[in-house]
């Protein structure tokens, strides 16, 4: 299913066409579309409170590393979840994987799809996200039509991968566990006891694993009622017509966004770490964004080609689900906008994404791309970085376009498998009128934190230092946000694959300010001996009483470092984000013995502007 572009909806070119010409188009009312429109946002948003409050990890249960919405036949987005962005919009990709699935075995819908039935799918060459990200769909039936999708997909501890949780020195896709392509695990309402056998002995945590699986299947079939009670509210001709003015009214939206930006090509890059297996080769990543009217197109095809381990990115799922909620993000905001504005697949038409087959963004079978988080962070960084002359009062500096997703997992006295996902929080880089955000995750994902005291219920760890960095950060008009810092000790042996990036490089400063931090990854061992680890590491070993130390990124700074106030850096210090040293070093800001002289700073700022 490789492919170097992707457009699942019809685009409205129309240079004057506005959300109000939708609407009359249409001939629908405003209001009744809006009110339909809260209620299908509703429905994706029980389906979500269901799936995190029924699910047995904490990956899902705490982190909320999930998404869930209601879709067409042909693979449209009606309404999604407000969890992770790359959860939901990927779910097209899922679908869409199915059917090809279903017309490669020479199977019709017609026959493949039945009132009943439930799905999993997690395929990465065929519209996934990525494997662990296993995908749960029923088909919603009305009056023996099949009317719609409800879906949700997340992410699981464990597929049964080369190493616990996991994995990123793969040699194909086929080492990365569990491959699921269309699969009924019920059957016209029967549940398929072989399948679920065959998850549950293939896996590691198979009470989680199973359990997760039954909470997405609940939280589908929610959305399936809500869905049909809908349709008996309204009717299924007034649904479906207010689902198609609502694409097409958000669609709109966006299209006059996009107007904005000056027609041009634009144009950012960098370099990751390496592929987990060949050290020291860095690996290009490049943003083309091209703007033409209302049309905006983002080609990766420059970037490195794919890579012989699984650090590599699926096209449909990820890359392009990364470049839709990017553009959307920038030009969408809903927190600055006033006006409704639909979360649907009318979004995604003006957006089109382009990788080259081959390349990392792109790979192609049967290549594994299971770890493939850090390379969309950087991917959306890079897009904002490449807009920054083009519209400077919509984007912010150099984010932490990357992240340290690991897994730890041991046996305990029973031979049993415990396996934990964490995210480690990065920040954002400032931005026009304020700070860059501190310790928070990457916007793409958008996982939340878990809990230390949790942490140490569950497994044979102890968090004994979870604070933020105080050790730099970008300078500028508005600093950069501040990463953490995580050491944790293990109770027994353990094991540990770091899926991570940027120890190489750091968050970008715009208009001005300085770059940020780097990340940092240490082993500490029980005698206190420190070794430096890459920022991919697969099946490390550590004994008990070692220490895993994590240290996220610190963000870029926007504009001059001379126009934040001394009093606003002073703060900084008194809050122990920076030092006296380095406040007269990036701000030229005077701080002796602890107090601000802000004599000495107005005569060295004159001096130095």
């Amino acid at each position: 299913m490789s492919s170097d572009t992707t457009d699942t909806t019809d685009t409205r070119a129309e240079e004057e066409t506005t959300a109000a010409d939708v609407l009359r188009e249409r001939d629908i009312d405003p209001v009744t579309m809006q009110v339909i429109g809260g209620e299908l946002d509703t429905i994706a948003q029980e389906m979500a409170y269901k799936l995190i409050r029924s699910s047995y990890s904490s990956i899902i249960r705490e982190s909320e590393d999930m998404g869930a919405g209601i879709f067409t036949t042909d693979c449209r987005e009606l309404c999604e979840s407000d969890s992770t962005p790359m959860h939901v919009g990927s779910l097209i990709g899922y679908l869409q994987g199915m059917y090809d699935t279903f017309e490669e075995r020479g199977v019709s819908r017609e026959d493949a799809i039945n009132e009943g039935d439930v799905f999993i799918h997690n395929h990465p060459h065929y519209g996934a996200s990525h494997s662990p990200d296993i995908a749960v769909a029923v088909p919603i039936f009305y009056e023996g039509e099949h009317i719609a999708w409800a879906a949700n997909t997340a992410h699981h501890l464990d597929i049964g991968s080369a190493t616990p949780g996991l994995a990123v020195d793969l040699e194909d896709m086929y080492a990365e566990g569990s491959l699921f392509r269309a699969t009924k695990v019920y059957s016209e309402g029967e549940r398929v006891e072989e399948i679920w056998n065959f998850i549950r002995d293939n896996v590691r945590t198979p009470r989680e694993v199973i359990g997760d699986l039954q909470a997405q299947v609940s939280s589908c079939n929610v959305g399936k009622e809500r869905y049909l009670a809908l349709v008996e509210k309204y009717g299924l001709d007034e649904i479906q017509a207010t689902g198609e003015a609502l694409m097409d009214y958000a669609e709109a939206l966006l299209r006059n966004e996009i107007r904005k930006i000056p027609d041009g090509t634009y144009y950012a890059e960098d370099y990751l770490d390496d592929d987990g297996r060949n050290r020291g080769e860095r690996l290009k990543i490049a943003a083309e964004v091209i703007v033409e009217g209302s049309d905006i197109t983002v080609d990766m095809s420059k970037s490195a080609d794919q890579t012989p381990t699984g650090y590599n990115i699926p096209f449909h799922g990820s890359t392009d689900v990364c470049i839709y909620f990017t553009i959307r993000s920038i030009l969408m905001d809903t927190f600055v906008r006033d006006e409704y504005l639909p979360q649907n697949s009318g979004t995604f038409a003006p957006v089109h994404p382009k990788a080259r087959p081959g390349c990392m963004f792109n790979p192609t079978p049967p290549t594994s791309a299971f770890a493939r988080i850090n390379q969309v962070d950087k991917m959306s960084d890079l897009i904002i970085k490449a807009l920054a002359e083009a519209i400077p009062d919509k984007v912010c500096a150099g984010t932490c376009g990357q992240v340290y997703f690991v897994s730890y997992g041991g046996t305990n006295d029973a031979g049993e498998y415990w396996v934990y996902l964490e995210v480690n929080e990065g920040s954002y880089g400032g931005r026009p009128g304020a700070d860059g955000l501190d310790a928070v995750d990457a916007l793409v994902h958008n996982t939340k934190n878990r809990p230390v005291e949790d942490i140490e219920l569950s497994h044979p760890m102890r968090v004994e230092r979870y604070a933020l960095r105080e050790d730099g950060h970008g300078a500028g008009r508005h600093r950069g946000g501040i990463g953490i810092v995580r050491e944790s000790r293990f109770l027994t042996d353990a094991v540990m694959t770091m899926e991570g990036d940027g120890n190489t490089y750091k968050p970008h400063g715009l208009f001005g300010g300085t770059d940020g931090t780097h990340g940092d990854l240490k082993h500490v061992t029980a005698d206190g001996e420190v070794i430096d680890l890459n920022s991919k590491e697969s099946g490390y070993k550590f004994a008990a009483n070692d220490r895993v130390l994590i240290k996220t990124a610190s963000g870029g700074g926007y504009g001059d470092p001379h126009e934040r106030s001394a009093e606003q850096v002073y703060e900084d210090y008194l809050d122990g984000l920076l030092d006296e040293e380095r406040a007269l070093d990036a701000y030229d800001v005077v701080i002796t013995d602890g107090d601000l002289d802000t004599a000495a700073t107005a005569e060295r700022r004159d001096d130095h502007s």
